[in-house]
């Protein structure tokens, strides 16, 4: 039987949202073993005052396994 746990990441990008979800798989995995899925679960971004976005922003919940 396996056990999973959940966790709650906040992470940024300039590029897009997709990149801040990706940065915060790879941060996480330099840590976490065995990274089951993710999901995200709120998107936000900051704008410059030209009214550009500037960062992507995201909140994701990482699924892994918990090893004996």
């Amino acid at each position: 039987m396996s056990v999973m746990k959940v966790i709650e990441l906040m992470s940024s990008s300039s590029k897009s949202w997709e990149d801040a979800a990706q940065k915060a798989i790879d941060k996480a995995g330099k840590s976490l073993k065995g990274i089951k899925s993710v999901w995200v679960q709120d998107f936000s971004a900051t704008v410059n005052g030209k009214g550009k976005i500037e960062t992507y922003r995201v909140t994701v919940r990482l699924t892994f396994e918990v090893e004996d």
